[in-house]
C-alpha cells in the first residue's frame, strides 16, 4: 500500500474490547443501511489470478487480506457512494474489493493515493489483483497522501467513503481522518485498517464525537475501525 508504511511490533497491538467478527460487522451494516447481496463482480475478484510472486510477495504483505475486503465491500454496497477515496494500494486486495463494490452498485468511482516501493513498481505488482474488467472506475494517484489528499477531497462531490491503509503512524492516520470527515456529508463512512496499533482512531472517534465499530481482522492479526457521518444531536449516531 504504501507510502512508507511502518511495519509495528507486534506487542503493541491490543484488540479494542467489543469487536466484531466480519460476519456481525456485516450484518450490523445491513441492519444499519439496509441488505444487499454479493453480485458478479465480487465473484469475479475472487476468481481472478494473478503473478504468483504478487500474490506471495513482499507486497502481499502490506495488502489488506480479503476479510477487509469483504468489510468495504459490503459498506460500499449498503451505502452507495460517489466516490470513494483510499490511501495505500500494494497488490489492490482492497481496491478490487472496492472496485467490485461499485460495479454491482452500477454507480460510483474510486480514488486511490499510493506511494509503493520501487521493487513493487518495477515488478509490477502495484494494484496486481484488481481484475481488468473492473478498473474503468479506478483513478490510481500517485504520491504521498500529504501532498494530495487535500486537494483531491476538496474536488469530490456527494457521498463519500474513505479507506485509510498508508502510513500507519499516529499522526497520519489521525491527519488522513481529520481530513476525510471535514469532507464528508451525512452518510459518509470512514474505514481504517489496523486501529489497534495505537489509539489515534479511538481518540479521533472522541474528538468528533461519533461512534466507533471496530472489526476483529480474520486473516492477519489486526483490527479495522468504521466510522459513520451523522447529523449533529442525532443520539443513534455511529454504528
Amino acid at each position: 500500500m504504501l507510502e512508507g508504511r511502518r511495519h509495528h511490533p507486534v506487542a503493541t497491538r491490543q484488540t479494542p474490547p467489543g469487536a466484531l467478527t466480519v460476519d456481525e460487522c456485516l450484518a450490523n451494516v445491513a441492519e444499519q443501511f439496509g441488505t444487499w447481496a454479493e453480485g458478479a463482480s465480487l465473484a469475479l475478484v475472487r476468481e481472478w489470478s494473478y503473478d504468483q510472486r504478487a500474490r506471495m510477495g513482499g507486497g502481499a504483505t502490506m495488502a489488506g487480506d480479503t476479510m477487509l475486503g469483504l468489510v468495504v465491500y459490503g459498506v460500499a454496497r449498503a451505502t452507495r457512494p460517489d466516490s470513494i477515496v483510499e490511501t495505500g494500494v500494494a497488490t489492490g486486495v482492497t481496491s478490487a474489493h472496492l472496485l467490485a463494490a461499485l460495479e454491482d452498485n452500477g454507480h460510483g468511482l474510486l480514488h486511490s493515493i499510493d506511494l509503493p516501493p520501487t521493487d513493487m513498481l518495477v515488478a509490477g505488482h502495484v494494484g496486481a489483483a484488481v481484475p481488468n474488467e473492473l478498473r474503468h472506475r479506478w483513478t490510481y494517484h500517485w504520491g504521498s497522501s500529504r501532498r494530495l489528499l487535500p486537494k483531491l477531497l476538496g474536488s469530490l462531490q456527494g457521498r463519500l467513503m474513505f479507506v485509510h491503509d498508508s502510513d500507519h503512524s499516529y499522526a497520519n492516520m489521525a491527519w488522513e481522518i481529520r481530513n476525510a470527515w471535514r469532507a464528508m456529508s451525512l452518510g459518509g463512512v470512514i474505514a481504517c485498517d489496523d486501529v489497534d496499533l495505537h489509539t489515534a482512531f479511538s481518540d479521533l472517534a472522541r474528538e468528533l464525537g461519533t461512534n466507533p465499530l471496530f472489526v476483529r481482522q480474520a486473516e492477519k492479526e489486526g483490527t479495522t475501525g468504521l466510522l459513520i457521518q451523522r447529523a449533529i444531536g442525532d443520539d443513534s449516531r455511529g454504528f
